[in-house]
Protein backbone atom coordinates (compact mmCIF):
# COMPACT_ATOMS: atom_id res chain seq x y z
CA UNK A 1 0.00 0.00 0.00
CA UNK A 2 1.47 3.20 -1.03
CA UNK A 3 2.30 5.73 1.86
CA UNK A 4 -0.32 8.27 1.67
CA UNK A 5 0.96 10.48 4.87
CA UNK A 6 4.48 11.17 4.42
CA UNK A 7 4.25 14.60 5.23
CA UNK A 8 2.95 13.63 8.53
CA UNK A 9 6.49 11.74 8.63
CA UNK A 10 8.85 13.98 7.21
CA UNK A 11 9.35 17.87 7.61
CA UNK A 12 12.36 18.73 5.96
CA UNK A 13 13.28 22.53 5.46
CA UNK A 14 12.56 22.54 1.87
CA UNK A 15 10.50 19.87 0.72
CA UNK A 16 11.08 17.80 -2.38
CA UNK A 17 8.34 18.03 -4.96
CA UNK A 18 7.35 14.63 -6.65
CA UNK A 19 4.48 13.32 -8.70
CA UNK A 20 1.87 12.09 -7.12
CA UNK A 21 0.41 8.71 -8.44
CA UNK A 22 -1.67 11.24 -10.50
CA UNK A 23 0.98 11.47 -13.39
CA UNK A 24 3.09 8.67 -14.44
CA UNK A 25 0.80 6.60 -17.18
CA UNK A 26 2.27 2.73 -16.86
CA UNK A 27 0.59 -0.19 -19.18
CA UNK A 28 -1.83 -1.69 -19.72
CA UNK A 29 -4.29 0.75 -19.41
CA UNK A 30 -3.08 2.86 -22.63
CA UNK A 31 0.26 4.15 -21.93
CA UNK A 32 0.38 7.66 -24.56
CA UNK A 33 3.69 7.94 -26.85
CA UNK A 34 4.76 10.11 -24.84
CA UNK A 35 4.13 10.14 -21.75
CA UNK A 36 1.67 12.24 -20.27
CA UNK A 37 3.98 15.55 -19.90
CA UNK A 38 4.42 16.54 -16.59
CA UNK A 39 7.13 19.07 -14.91
CA UNK A 40 8.17 19.06 -11.10
CA UNK A 41 8.82 22.94 -11.42
CA UNK A 42 12.00 24.58 -10.20
CA UNK A 43 13.87 23.43 -6.60
CA UNK A 44 16.39 25.69 -7.20
CA UNK A 45 16.87 26.68 -3.00
CA UNK A 46 18.01 29.99 -3.89
CA UNK A 47 15.36 31.17 -6.40
CA UNK A 48 12.42 29.46 -4.21
CA UNK A 49 13.81 30.81 -1.24
CA UNK A 50 13.65 34.28 -2.47
CA UNK A 51 10.19 33.65 -3.80
CA UNK A 52 9.12 32.53 -0.39
CA UNK A 53 10.35 35.44 1.37
CA UNK A 54 8.71 37.73 -1.12
CA UNK A 55 5.50 35.96 -0.67
CA UNK A 56 5.41 35.58 3.08
CA UNK A 57 7.04 39.10 3.60
CA UNK A 58 9.86 37.79 5.66
CA UNK A 59 13.47 39.68 5.67
CA UNK A 60 16.71 38.74 4.55
CA UNK A 61 17.99 36.36 7.14
CA UNK A 62 15.01 34.88 7.97
CA UNK A 63 14.43 31.22 8.02
CA UNK A 64 12.54 29.76 5.34
CA UNK A 65 9.83 29.34 7.38
CA UNK A 66 6.19 31.02 7.84
CA UNK A 67 3.86 31.07 10.74
CA UNK A 68 -0.25 32.60 8.91
CA UNK A 69 -3.40 32.39 11.11
CA UNK A 70 -6.45 31.54 8.56
CA UNK A 71 -9.88 31.12 10.08
CA UNK A 72 -8.53 31.32 13.70
CA UNK A 73 -5.63 28.12 13.64
CA UNK A 74 -1.73 28.71 13.22
CA UNK A 75 -0.13 27.02 10.23
CA UNK A 76 3.45 26.79 9.26
CA UNK A 77 4.48 27.32 5.78
CA UNK A 78 7.28 25.83 4.00
CA UNK A 79 8.30 26.28 -0.02
CA UNK A 80 7.45 23.52 -1.99
CA UNK A 81 7.96 24.72 -5.98
CA UNK A 82 7.72 27.44 -7.89
CA UNK A 83 6.55 27.35 -12.00
CA UNK A 84 7.03 30.13 -14.46
CA UNK A 85 4.28 31.39 -16.06
CA UNK A 86 4.65 33.73 -19.19
CA UNK A 87 5.28 37.38 -18.93
CA UNK A 88 8.03 36.37 -16.09
CA UNK A 89 5.50 35.74 -13.46
CA UNK A 90 5.93 33.05 -10.73
CA UNK A 91 3.35 30.33 -9.52
CA UNK A 92 4.83 29.51 -6.18
CA UNK A 93 3.33 26.45 -4.05
CA UNK A 94 4.00 26.28 -0.33
CA UNK A 95 2.42 23.42 2.01
CA UNK A 96 1.05 24.62 5.43
CA UNK A 97 1.03 22.38 8.15
CA UNK A 98 -1.33 22.63 11.28
CA UNK A 99 -0.03 21.58 14.49
CA UNK A 100 -1.84 19.11 17.45
CA UNK A 101 -3.92 18.46 14.40
CA UNK A 102 -7.39 15.70 14.83
CA UNK A 103 -7.65 12.73 12.24
CA UNK A 104 -9.90 15.07 10.75
CA UNK A 105 -7.81 18.34 9.77
CA UNK A 106 -6.60 18.79 6.91
CA UNK A 107 -3.21 21.09 6.35
CA UNK A 108 -3.28 24.07 3.87
CA UNK A 109 -1.49 24.74 0.42
CA UNK A 110 -0.80 28.18 -0.32
CA UNK A 111 -0.59 29.54 -3.80
CA UNK A 112 1.18 32.69 -4.63
CA UNK A 113 1.61 34.88 -7.98
CA UNK A 114 4.90 36.73 -7.64
CA UNK A 115 6.05 39.18 -11.14
CA UNK A 116 9.23 38.86 -11.49
CA UNK A 117 11.64 41.95 -12.30
CA UNK A 118 14.93 43.97 -11.73
CA UNK A 119 14.11 44.60 -8.05
CA UNK A 120 13.16 40.57 -7.69
CA UNK A 121 10.24 39.08 -6.77
CA UNK A 122 7.29 41.09 -6.47
CA UNK A 123 3.69 39.93 -4.62
CA UNK A 124 0.76 39.66 -6.92
CA UNK A 125 -1.46 37.74 -5.19
CA UNK A 126 -2.24 34.96 -2.66
CA UNK A 127 -4.81 32.15 -2.33
CA UNK A 128 -5.12 29.89 0.74
CA UNK A 129 -7.78 27.27 -0.44
CA UNK A 130 -6.60 25.31 -3.45
CA UNK A 131 -5.87 21.87 -4.41
CA UNK A 132 -5.85 18.66 -2.20
CA UNK A 133 -4.82 18.22 1.16
CA UNK A 134 -3.79 15.32 3.88
CA UNK A 135 -5.25 14.30 6.77
CA UNK A 136 -3.89 14.99 10.69
CA UNK A 137 -2.56 18.53 9.45
CA UNK A 138 -0.57 17.73 6.40
CA UNK A 139 -1.43 19.74 3.14
CA UNK A 140 -0.35 17.79 -0.20
CA UNK A 141 1.87 15.08 0.11
CA UNK A 142 2.48 15.37 -3.98
CA UNK A 143 2.28 17.71 -6.94
CA UNK A 144 3.60 18.40 -10.10
CA UNK A 145 2.69 20.32 -13.32
CA UNK A 146 1.48 20.16 -16.65
CA UNK A 147 0.90 22.65 -20.13
CA UNK A 148 -0.91 19.31 -21.47
CA UNK A 149 -4.41 20.00 -19.80
CA UNK A 150 -5.27 23.38 -21.15
CA UNK A 151 -4.50 26.92 -22.49
CA UNK A 152 -2.76 27.39 -19.26
CA UNK A 153 -1.09 25.51 -17.26
CA UNK A 154 -2.38 23.27 -14.74
CA UNK A 155 -0.88 22.38 -10.65
CA UNK A 156 -2.28 19.02 -10.01
CA UNK A 157 -1.76 17.90 -6.40
CA UNK A 158 -2.96 15.32 -3.86
CA UNK A 159 -3.13 14.17 -0.61
CA UNK A 160 -5.57 11.83 1.42
CA UNK A 161 -5.55 9.18 4.48
CA UNK A 162 -6.22 6.20 6.32
CA UNK A 163 -9.70 5.32 7.74
CA UNK A 164 -10.61 1.73 9.82
CA UNK A 165 -7.87 0.18 7.51
CA UNK A 166 -9.06 2.36 4.30
CA UNK A 167 -6.61 4.44 2.89
CA UNK A 168 -7.57 6.62 0.15
CA UNK A 169 -6.05 9.54 -1.64
CA UNK A 170 -7.76 12.27 -4.11
CA UNK A 171 -6.06 14.54 -6.45
CA UNK A 172 -7.20 17.90 -7.76
CA UNK A 173 -6.28 19.94 -10.78
CA UNK A 174 -6.13 23.38 -10.99
CA UNK A 175 -5.55 25.68 -13.68
CA UNK A 176 -3.06 28.45 -13.27
CA UNK A 177 -5.27 31.37 -15.00
CA UNK A 178 -3.93 34.52 -14.97
CA UNK A 179 -6.13 36.04 -12.55
CA UNK A 180 -5.62 33.05 -9.97
CA UNK A 181 -5.75 29.48 -9.53
CA UNK A 182 -9.06 27.93 -9.76
CA UNK A 183 -10.07 24.00 -9.25
CA UNK A 184 -11.41 22.54 -12.00
CA UNK A 185 -11.50 18.72 -11.08
CA UNK A 186 -10.82 15.87 -8.14
CA UNK A 187 -10.29 12.55 -8.74
CA UNK A 188 -9.31 9.20 -6.10
CA UNK A 189 -5.78 8.28 -7.39
CA UNK A 190 -5.13 5.87 -5.03
CA UNK A 191 -7.35 3.53 -3.02
CA UNK A 192 -6.56 0.45 -0.89
CA UNK A 193 -8.82 -1.32 1.58
CA UNK A 194 -9.65 -4.85 3.21
CA UNK A 195 -7.47 -4.11 6.40
CA UNK A 196 -10.94 -3.23 8.48
CA UNK A 197 -13.75 -5.25 9.27
CA UNK A 198 -16.14 -6.06 6.74
CA UNK A 199 -14.35 -4.42 4.03
CA UNK A 200 -13.60 -6.23 0.47
CA UNK A 201 -10.11 -6.56 -0.59
CA UNK A 202 -8.98 -4.11 -3.60
CA UNK A 203 -6.24 -1.55 -4.75
CA UNK A 204 -6.40 1.25 -7.61
CA UNK A 205 -4.16 3.48 -8.81
CA UNK A 206 -5.33 6.58 -11.07
CA UNK A 207 -3.06 8.62 -13.19
CA UNK A 208 -3.53 10.70 -15.94
CA UNK A 209 -2.92 9.12 -19.42
CA UNK A 210 -4.62 11.32 -22.21
CA UNK A 211 -6.26 14.88 -22.21
CA UNK A 212 -7.90 17.09 -24.65
CA UNK A 213 -7.08 20.31 -24.02
CA UNK A 214 -9.29 22.48 -22.12
CA UNK A 215 -12.05 19.83 -23.28
CA UNK A 216 -11.68 16.61 -21.48
CA UNK A 217 -8.77 14.21 -19.46
CA UNK A 218 -8.87 10.43 -18.72
CA UNK A 219 -7.68 8.71 -15.69
CA UNK A 220 -6.12 5.55 -16.21
CA UNK A 221 -6.61 2.74 -13.44
CA UNK A 222 -4.59 -0.07 -12.40
CA UNK A 223 -4.50 -2.80 -9.65
CA UNK A 224 -8.04 -4.77 -8.32
CA UNK A 225 -9.39 -4.24 -11.91
CA UNK A 226 -8.16 -2.13 -14.80
CA UNK A 227 -9.69 0.76 -16.73
CA UNK A 228 -10.10 4.43 -17.88
CA UNK A 229 -12.26 7.21 -16.66
CA UNK A 230 -13.23 10.02 -18.46
CA UNK A 231 -14.03 13.89 -17.30
CA UNK A 232 -15.29 16.75 -19.77
CA UNK A 233 -15.51 20.14 -18.95
CA UNK A 234 -19.06 21.61 -18.15
CA UNK A 235 -19.57 24.99 -16.49
CA UNK A 236 -15.90 25.46 -15.43
CA UNK A 237 -15.69 22.08 -14.05
CA UNK A 238 -14.73 18.79 -15.06
CA UNK A 239 -17.38 16.25 -14.57
CA UNK A 240 -16.70 12.32 -14.74
CA UNK A 241 -18.81 10.64 -17.60
CA UNK A 242 -20.69 7.96 -16.35
CA UNK A 243 -20.86 5.76 -12.75
CA UNK A 244 -17.35 6.38 -10.59
CA UNK A 245 -16.09 3.00 -10.69
CA UNK A 246 -13.33 3.37 -7.71
CA UNK A 247 -14.62 1.90 -4.66
CA UNK A 248 -14.92 4.77 -1.58
CA UNK A 249 -13.64 4.05 1.84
Amino acid sequence: MRNLLLGALIVPALLASSAASAFDPDTPVGKPEPAFPITLGSEESETIDIAFRAAFGLGKGAVAMAAREIDGRTYHFRPAAIHLLPNNVGVLLSLGSLDEAGHGDGGINAIHYLQGGPSGWQKQGEWFDRGAVGTVGNAATSWAFSDAIGKNPYLVTAGGGVWQGCAISTATLTELTPDGPVDRAGFTDAMSSGAGVGQADGEYEGKIVAAEPDKSFTVGYTGTRSFTQRYVLKDGKYALVGADRVPGC
